[in-house]
């Protein structure tokens, strides 16, 4: 038995998004016409703590994902990703209590700018991730980070917790694109990385390949990763 792990729940309206997003590729591996083509997905949904505005919860959050890892050891999981961009500060705490690979987010986002020949990256997303280094440290040296204005960082901090609660009306996803748009022109950017799992959600589906789908970049490479462990070559 081999499965696709998943840390989830934060927020859970994004780790449930991965889910259907995990579903629908399966159709580039499978014929997907009868159930046993699906991979086996094991989904917790964690309720942690608020750590995405506030870091002073972050050990307890540290300690209730290591917990759910050996659950997901248990369940057979052979590959695992976390449904949030901004718990992958806990990554290499993480990786460093189970033999099952994660997919790191920053690195799957920096292996997309490379292979696009970006140069010139905007990165939205939580205050917690904006302060840290995650997408700094995995970005081509060549690569130049732009994050947002104060003015901005609250603005999308805002949003996300209504895309959270489910409280954001269609103008207001309308004009979270319309800020994503105005960000990219003003700086002059080639690509703008939605960088918490929640923004992919509010911006909507689009065909645009400078804006960085974190949410969905996960979901390809946990698909990639479990069709090439579960059948070779």
């Amino acid at each position: 038995m081999s499965a696709i792990g998943i840390l989830g729940g934060m927020g859970p309206q994004a780790s449930s998004r991965l889910y259907e997003l995990l579903i629908d590729g399966t159709k580039a591996y499978t014929s997907a016409a009868v159930d046993n083509d699906y991979p086996e997905i094991v989904l917790l949904n964690v309720p942690v703590p608020n750590f995405v505005s506030n870091k002073d919860n972050l050990p307890t959050v540290k300690q209730m994902l290591i917990d759910r890892i050996k659950l997901l050891e248990k369940a057979g999981c052979v590959v695992n990703g976390i449904a949030c961009n901004t718990a992958h500060i806990l990554l290499p705490d993480l990786q460093a209590v189970t033999k099952v690979p994660f997919l790191s987010i920053p690195e799957l986002v920096a292996e997309k700018v490379k292979a696009s020949g970006f140069e010139r990256i905007g990165l939205l997303a939580s205050p917690t991730t904006l302060a840290s280094t995650l997408y700094d440290e995995k970005l081509p040296s060549n690569v130049a980070i732009v994050r947002p204005t104060q003015n901005i960082t609250k603005q999308v901090e805002k949003a996300i917790y209504q895309q959270l609660n489910d409280n954001i009306t269609k103008f207001e996803r309308r004009e979270f694109r319309r800020l994503v748009r105005n960000f990219k022109t003003a700086n002059n950017l080639d690509a703008v990385i939605l960088g918490c799992t929640e923004l992919p959600l509010l911006f909507g589906p689009t065909k645009d390949k400078t804006i960085i789908d974190t949410l969905q970049l996960l979901a390809d490479g946990l698909l990639e990763a479990f069709f090439d462990i579960s059948q070779p070559n």
